[in-house]
């Protein structure tokens, strides 16, 4: 060092920030009271708390079979399994399904062509029918949607396979998801791979569907020997569940988080029954000191005493034998409580509210029951949606394009587009609080803030057919001289008056005198 370097003023070097990546690197030691995720500490309280870094694939290969083969059981065997699942059903679907409504137009944003859409209207109900949308001519188009939602919210998933047959050139096929092994994996060329029965490219779109061809051999005890599978292009496949993670290939059921729960708690109102049981049979047994038997008026084949009780039976006992009860303390006053709270996680578990589930309307008010009520709906306006995008709107094209090529329908392939303009009608509720939700919808309307369709839509209607049936009623009562108009007049109608008199311009002046009343 030199002598002037002395008096400069000397700069630190720069430090390194060791990367955990780096061979060599050392990771510094984090403590989890200095701002980092208490949800990831490990201590003593979390030891059993590990959590999984597993694909969604992965956690499915492991898990998958298992799952659905308990949930099924829940369905066919738990009382509140099977009402959920019910549930599902009838507030989704409802008696009628989702119904489908033309709404094809002369030309683009001109008026509804009705001519093409009755004609569409009625093909599609004629395809509806069992005999002509199913292979095995035992399923219509409102069975489908009702075993299909069932499956997929039982087992996670459904199969629907279209086959080019029938009078419109389309007939479907369901099939359970047990068709698709989940121990079937493969990597292919180019980057593609069979992922748990489902052929894909690298990029996860999938190609082809791996099929068990005998049902029987699917899964299960029953899987044995060698698997027979048919390979069938995804064109022909629709592969019907809900996707929750990203590169997810497999649908699971949607009991899956409550399904423990819902498990033990019928194990519980079991025992609690038996117990109950036993303790209504007050059950009482004679001792001695020295275990002498006791021999009484009477035994039964096996030797055991046979001791029958009477009202006002007084019995003296030999010496030194005493008479002992047991009191089973059930039932127990506190498990109608207990299996409530176990039910209200059942229910958060499977998205629904619990007065739902339980059919339990006890403690409620108008206000949170219809809190609850308006929840649920939304899930299952969510659930409907589902079903149009990845069910219905799937077969409608497939059906649209056969049936045009099959020449079921009398419309020109060239046209095709034109006739894609169809919408959806789902089941609509009920107003929780008639007077005050039309009321509020009123206003609505009249603030312009809400349509008239809008409002038939919510309840499952279409306001198109709403005028209709209006003006139909009311022209049927013009014809009998009824008046059902809210009107104080009677209505005219062009249609009714005498074309002669109308030439004379006598309607003028006949409803001018309506009007004037």
């Amino acid at each position: 060092m030199g002598f002037w370097d002395r008096f400069r003023k000397s700069t630190p070097a720069p430090q390194k920030r060791a990367l955990g990546f780096l061979p060599g690197a050392k990771i510094p030691r984090v403590s989890m009271s200095t701002g980092a995720f208490l949800g990831a500490a490990s201590d003593r309280l979390t030891d059993d708390f590990q959590g999984s870094e597993l694909t969604a694939d992965e956690a499915l290969e492991a898990s998958l079979d298992k799952l659905r083969a308990r949930s099924r059981q829940l369905y066919m065997s738990n009382p509140y399994a099977s009402r959920f699942f019910n549930l599902v059903a009838s507030n989704v679907l409802g008696k009628d399904g989702i119904r489908l409504e033309g709404r094809v137009k002369r030309e683009p944003g001109g008026d509804l062509d009705k001519p093409d859409n009755d004609i569409l209207e009625a093909a599609w109900a004629r395809w509806s029918k069992r005999q002509e949308c199913s292979v095995d001519g035992r399923t219509g188009f409102l069975d489908v949607q009702r075993i299909a939602l069932l499956s997929v919210a039982r087992d996670g998933e459904v199969l629907v396979r279209l086959h080019r047959s029938g009078e419109f050139g389309l007939q479907l096929e369901l099939l359970e998801g047990d068709r698709l092994l989940t121990t079937h994996n493969a990597e292919l060329e180019a980057g593609g791979r069979i992922r748990m029965g489902i052929e894909q490219d690298r990029y996860g779109k999938p190609v082809a569907y791996h099929l068990v061809k005998d049902p029987t051999q699917a899964s299960g005890p029953r899987a044995g020997g060698r698997v027979q599978v048919e390979r069938v292009p995804a064109e022909e496949v629709i592969h019907l569940y809900i996707m929750e993670r990203p590169g997810q290939s497999r649908g699971y059921p949607w009991a899956a988080q409550a399904m423990r729960n819902l498990h033990m708690t019928d194990k519980y109102r079991e025992a609690e029954l038996v117990a109950a049981r036993l303790a209504a049979s007050k059950m009482a047994f004679y001792t001695s000191p020295m275990g002498d038997g006791y021999t009484g008026d009477s035994v039964d084949d096996d030797g055991s005493l046979v001791q029958e009780v009477e009202p006002g039976l007084i019995e003296q006992l030999p010496e030194g034998v005493t008479l002992e009860t047991i009191d089973w303390s059930h039932p127990n006053s506190n498990s109608g409580e207990f299996v409530k709270n176990c039910l209200r996680g059942v229910s958060a578990g499977l998205n629904v509210s619990y007065n739902s589930l339980a059919q339990d309307l006890e403690g409620v008010n108008f206000s949170s029951i219809r809190a609850g009520v308006q929840e649920d709906r939304e899930t299952y306006k969510s659930i409907q949606r589902f079903l149009i995008d990845h069910l219905l709107d799937p077969v409608y094209d497939a059906w649209l394009d056969a049936a045009m090529l099959a020449g079921a329908v009398p419309f020109p392939p060239r046209k095709r587009d034109k006739y894609d303009e169809v919408v959806w009608r789902p089941r609509g509720f009920a107003y929780v609080d008639p007077q005050k939700d039309q009321a509020a919808f009123e206003r609505a309307v009249a603030l312009g803030t809400m349509s008239r369709s809008e409002i038939a839509a919510a309840q499952g209607k279409d306001f198109v057919d709403i005028l209709e049936d209006l003006a139909k009623e009311e022209r049927q009562a013009y014809e009998l001289g009824v008046n059902i108009s809210p009107r104080q007049t009677m209505p005219i109608y062009p249609a009714m008056i005498d074309p002669e008199a109308q030439a004379k311009g006598e309607f003028g002046d006949q409803a001018e005198e309506e009007a004037d009343g």
